[in-house]
């Protein structure tokens, strides 16, 4: 069978989406000819360049790389400031139920030509690979993340019955615009977890006998050594650092935490920092680190805090539970919460005094923090084992 596999960037170094499509296409390509197609772009700000178009191989898998036409325009940041009136993306979450009605109302009224342009006004623009698709020459098109254009317009020039698509959707103010739901309809939707599922039902009930779970492949590492009594505590988190996921409402909750308490944790953040990040005793930013160092640093933490209320999976959650490290999540987010509950992992928190109340408990328990790692290392195994995940990858697209 060949596959293609169209996503926005392409790289295991970059977001959630784009580790998904290059973990599914080295698994894949054990048993079919797959090819993936993205666009030269490295940074999703800008769309620019990153890498020379035409065909490279990573990782055993071919790889296909058009330019972008067209990035961000300016714009698209009149439509995003229309979109987002009334409050800011870190505030969706904390919208009450009749607010969000009201949210979903008024973009129900949005005309689908304006609703576009916040689609295409994003980026990536990449004319050559949607001709590419409408040439056809593939039995199944695996589309990654709703969210771009890559996928909005590629849906629209493949045959429905070859289109699947990792919706990787998440409950924030784009997810919102109609236009969406009609697109996606026209594929077959291959969920994360159980939460996506339902949400999607929520937003597009259109795409309700289209939606199946197909889930996440991690591979759990060797048993992790004993936890210590005697490390100096930290809080962790890894990802983006950037107000979407959470990090400024997390770093109110930790100040709460400093003042609070008398020997606080200190809090360190691993990932690249695309928003400014105050003075605050405690805090330590590393930026990027090696694969290995984070898998460290992830075994010896307190814990690991995922404070996004905006999450299809947490990827670097998983991870975490992978190695016996309890959680802290934010309890606006359904998803982060339903993997804390299934897997008995974590605890969530909505404010600074809850989040206080959690570090103690964890500080002052090694019995409690091993208990939980152990929860979450047998749920990551059960759950989202990688042979378990292959299998599910093979039923949607059998050798």
């Amino acid at each position: 069978m060949r596959i293609e596999i169209v996503v926005q960037r392409y790289g295991a170094d970059l977001g959630g989406a784009e580790r998904h499509a290059a973990l599914m296409a080295g698994l894949l390509a054990r048993h079919h000819d797959v090819e993936v197609l993205t666009t030269t772009a490295g940074d999703y700000h800008t769309w620019s360049a990153a890498h020379p178009p035409g065909l490279s191989e990573i990782d055993g898998v071919r790889v296909r790389r058009f330019p972008v036409a067209q990035g961000r325009t300016r714009s698209w940041f009149t439509v995003s400031r229309a979109l987002h009136e009334g409050f800011t993306p870190s505030d969706f979450a904390r919208l009450p139920a009749e607010a969000r009605d009201a949210f979903a109302a008024r973009v129900r009224g949005w005309p689908e030509s304006l609703q576009e342009d916040f689609i295409h006004g994003q980026g990536p623009i990449a004319p050559e690979l949607l001709t590419t698709l409408e040439r056809g020459e593939f039995d199944r098109v695996l589309f990654v993340t709703y969210l771009y254009p890559t996928t909005y317009d590629g849906l629209a020039v493949v045959d429905p019955e070859r289109a699947r698509v990792v919706p990787t959707l998440h409950d924030e103010p784009p997810a919102y615009l109609p236009v969406f739901g009609r697109r996606l309809a026209r594929a077959t939707l291959l969920c994360s977890t159980e939460a996506e599922i339902r949400l999607l039902s929520r937003l597009y009930p259109e795409t309700t006998p289209r939606a199946r779970l197909l889930g996440y492949g991690i591979d759990v590492p060797a048993d992790p050594p004993p936890r210590s009594r005697h490390e100096e505590p930290f809080l962790l988190y890894a990802g983006r650092i950037d107000v979407h996921k959470g990090i400024g409402e997390l770093l109110e909750w930790y100040e709460a935490v400093r003042r609070c308490e008398p020997s606080p944790p200190r809090l360190v953040l691993i990932g690249e920092p695309s928003m400014p990040l105050p003075d605050v005793p405690g805090l330590e930013v590393r930026g990027y680190v090696p694969e290995a160092e984070k898998v460290d640093l992830m075994r010896r933490a307190l814990a690991f805090v995922h404070p996004s209320p905006f999450e299809s999976l947490g990827i670097v959650l998983l991870e975490a539970m992978a190695v016996g490290t309890p959680l802290l999540v934010n309890a606006r987010s359904d998803v982060m919460v339903e993997h804390c509950r299934r897997a008995s992992a974590g605890l969530w928190v909505r404010d600074g005094a809850e989040l206080t109340a959690a570090v103690r408990k964890l500080a002052e328990s090694l019995d409690l923090r091993s208990s939980l790692g152990a929860n979450g290392r047998a749920y990551v195994e059960r759950e989202y084992g990688l042979a378990t995940y292959e299998q599910h990858l093979l039923r949607e697209f059998p050798a």
